[in-house]
């Protein structure tokens, strides 16, 4: 080993340790939305806010079945009590009236300061005798009971005026004191972790507790336990990501060994040949941690197609040395197209790496970071440590010489262009539907799974925000001040059908202005007992009855005003914390809208009759974010094409040649993306960066297809080689495209089809000269 080789041994060993021990710190994520970028827009900002650590995202709606009603019952108050006291909920809720004792002492102590009814003559004389008088025909109805409860301190009926309006409109089946789905047959609850949505850890404990209450449920065996909401999807998704990411890189990493060992028949070669790749993810990995602070699981499990792009870098090396010639020498001959072949991928790379889409940042990082270390590790480690192989690889697999069948292949150079035009017109008529912008699209949740979230939150009536109107104000005061204003506004929405309902956050939090003024309407005690003493007259009510009613009133007229603090574990804040948010250095009313027959006419209305007011399609907005990155994503591939287009240029020194190896990998992508269309398949962000890998694996097929060789024996090794690298790209690829995560399916099943065409596009288009 010479002492240049020495160096960069010692290098590579030391760069080595210093990455396992990033690695060691990586921190993991696997929250599709931590893909999403810091966006300026204030209204994206808020939608990314919300998806990322909302209330709603740290909804779990929990269900139970498997036994009768009355079981499943006491199950119910059984959990609700554990989970409540278990620390890691902000609020549980089943519907249980003793456990929802609290809300109702609290709406009944706030009540005139709720109540839209209080006016200056609603204590009066008169006013207070029809309100008694419609109280004592409530005690002969079926509502008796309830009357006669709140009578003495509240013969204004106020209480029930302010659940009236708090309400949703939708509440959740109610049996046996608890909720139940519409068939009785199964009780539920929701609950609303604790921790921040971001914090799966902190999720995966919350989950783990309802699973640990449900099993001290004793239930009989039939009983069964059905999880739902954001926050289970997203531990979930971990789950799902993490197994598919080290399953799958096990599996493809196996078959590309097993290929390596078929056709070197040295284990110290094929270890030799794992080099690069290895040292590619780890340096890769360690480099996304240090720059972004985390590595989410899609960027580990694309770092299995490493395998399948870097490995081919060796086994260029190995499979063209001639008999009796040392790998160095061989990489001298053969260097000047596999260098190009590793700087166009990483040109590639380049244009995913400057994204300012996070997800496709870090996917561009590990590329540029990981296909440049595997080069560099076979251009000078790898003939440090690598000796020649005993017997010639062309023997040790004869099978694998596709010298005949690819140089036939050009016979078929005009079916090729059928296709390439075919494939231009479907994309020409069809561009606008073949790409897909929906986020859930990347979720790996089960259609299954989606369609028993739906089920809960319907029955539940969970908030489904995806159409708001939202108000921004400096502070909360200003944000319910906005929210009272804009009731008018939506009452004439829903009487024009345009909207069946919504929620104010208003109607659970009155401004500080609105509680004062109802404040100020209270009478003193002493003209509000001479009202009541009149109203009395001729009511069967013995003197004394509405003492607390005069207590209550007068508290409140001097007492504090509601804060959000005094609703604090409640269903109310758990609605509130949905529709009053605050961001960044301001608050956001969020108005939940229900029933919309049409988005266009809520925000034409909103925009004609309440300019401080915006209108929200929360899927719509996602969509359009994700377009905004996918339309910067296309203009920084083609201005990656382009820059390959002149390294190509600097490399090559002919346009005709640089023009032979550009046209099979471009027309490898129109013929992938075709395919894919026409198999029902929409094409996302990560597509996209599949693509740019199959021009990087198209192009070094390209480049050696047409290097010249000198002799025939060279040609066939050039064979073999291919053969060897897109039998290692399918093996990775291909596996990925197996993945039950939406993210990595795309990219195998798009590299792996890409890699095919490519090799049958060079193979077709090479030039006769070429093959001389």
């Amino acid at each position: 080993m010479t002492g240049r080789a020495r160096i960069a041994v010692g290098l590579w060993i030391a760069i080595l340790v210093v990455g396992v021990g990033i690695l060691s710190q990586v921190k993991l994520t696997t929250d599709m939305t931590a893909l999403l970028p810091e966006t300026a827009d204030p209204l994206q900002r808020l939608v990314v806010a919300q998806l990322r650590d909302g209330v709603v995202a740290r909804l779990m709606l929990v269900g139970f079945e498997g036994a009768s009603p009355e079981v499943l019952a006491e199950a119910s108050r059984g959990m609700a009590h554990r989970l409540r006291s278990n620390g890691l909920f902000n609020s549980v809720q089943n519907g249980d009236l003793a456990a929802a004792s609290a809300e109702v002492e609290t709406l009944m102590r706030y009540r005139y300061l709720l109540s839209p009814a209080i006016t200056k003559e609603h204590f009066t004389a008169a006013s207070l005798h029809a309100s008694l008088q419609d109280q004592l025909r409530m005690l002969g109805s079926s509502a008796g009971a309830i009357t006669k409860t709140f009578l003495a301190a509240d013969p204004t009926a106020e209480v029930s005026r302010v659940m009236a309006a708090v309400a949703p409109e939708e509440t959740p089946n109610l049996l046996h004191g608890v909720w139940f789905s519409r068939d009785g047959n199964r009780a539920q609850l929701v609950a609303e972790s604790i921790g921040p949505a971001f914090d799966l850890d902190r999720q995966e404990q919350a989950v783990a507790s309802i699973r640990d209450a449900f099993s001290r449920a004793q239930l009989p065996e039939t009983g069964r336990l059905l999880l739902s909401g954001p926050a289970v999807f997203a531990v979930e998704a971990r789950a799902t990501i993490q197994n598919d990411s080290w399953r799958l890189s096990l599996i493809a990493g196996a078959l590309v060994t097993a290929l390596l060992y078929l056709v070197y028949r040295s284990v110290p070669l094929v270890i030799t040949s794992l080099l690069p790749v290895l040292t590619g993810m780890v340096v890769g990995v360690a480099t996304v941690q240090l720059l972004f602070g985390f590595v989410h699981g899609i960027t580990l499990g694309f770092g299995a197609t490493l395998i399948g792009e870097a490995v081919d870098y060796p086994a260029y090396l190995f499979t063209q040395l001639a008999p009796n010639e040392r790998p160095s020498d061989t990489l001298r001959r053969i260097w000047p197209t596999l260098r190009l072949a590793i700087l166009t991928t990483v040109f590639g790379g380049l244009s995913m790496l400057l994204s300012s889409f996070t997800g496709l940042s870090q996917l561009g990082t590990l590329t540029v970071v990981g296909v440049f270390t595997a080069g560099l590790v076979t251009r000078w480690v790898i003939p440090a440590l690598a000796h020649a192989p005993g017997t010639s690889p062309l023997s040790n697999a004869p099978a694998l010489d596709a010298t005949r069948w690819l140089a036939g292949l050009r016979r078929l150079r005009t079916v090729a262009w059928i296709g390439i035009a075919g494939a231009g017109l479907f994309l020409a008529f069809n561009h606008d539907r073949v790409w897909d912008d929906d986020l859930a699209s990347l979720s790996p949740i089960s259609h299954s799974a989606k369609a028993l979230d739906e089920q809960l939150r319907s029955e539940l009536g969970a908030p489904d925000v995806r159409y708001l109107v939202v108000m921004r104000g400096e502070t909360r005061e200003r944000v319910l001040s906005m929210s009272e204003s804009a009731e008018p506004v939506l009452h004439r929405l829903v009487h024009d059908g345009i909207i069946s309902g919504f929620d104010l956050p208003s109607a659970l939090l009155p401004s500080e202005a609105t509680q004062r003024r109802r404040q100020a309407l209270l009478p003193e005690p002493g003209p509000l007992k001479a009202s009541l003493r009149e109203a009395v007259a001729g009511l069967p009510f013995r003197e004394g009855t509405f003492e607390p009613f005069l207590r209550d009133v007068e508290a409140t007229r001097v007492g504090p005003l509601l804060d959000l603090a005094d609703l604090k574990s409640s269903a109310l804040a758990l609605r509130l914390g949905v529709s009053l948010v605050f961001s960044g250095n301001e608050w956001s009313g969020l108005v939940p809208l229900r029933g919309v027959t049409s988005a266009p006419a809520v925000a034409q209305r909103l925009k004609e009759e309440a300019k401080d007011l915006w209108f929200l399609d929360l899927k719509e907005e996602t969509g359009h974010v994700i377009a905004g990155y996918r339309r910067e994503a296309v203009k920084l591939t083609a201005a990656g094409v382009f820059a390959i287009a002149i390294l190509l240029w600097v490399g090559l020194r002919q346009f005709g040649l640089v023009w032979r190896v550009l046209l099979p990998a471009l027309s490898a992508i129109l013929l992938a993306v075709t395919t894919l269309g026409l198999a029902g398949e929409r094409l996302t962000l990560f597509h996209l960066v599949s693509l740019l890998l199959v021009l990087g694996i198209g192009l070094n097929y390209a480049l050696f297809f047409n290097r010249r060789t000198g002799d025939a024996d060279e040609r066939r090794r050039t064979s073999l080689a291919l053969s060897v690298c897109i039998l290692a790209t399918l093996a990775a690829f291909g596996t990925l495209a197996f993945s039950s995560t939406p993210v990595l399916h795309a990219i195998g099943a798009t590299v792996s089809l890409g890699a095919l065409f490519s090799l049958f596009l060079s193979a077709v288009m090479i030039e006769q000269e070429a093959l001389a």
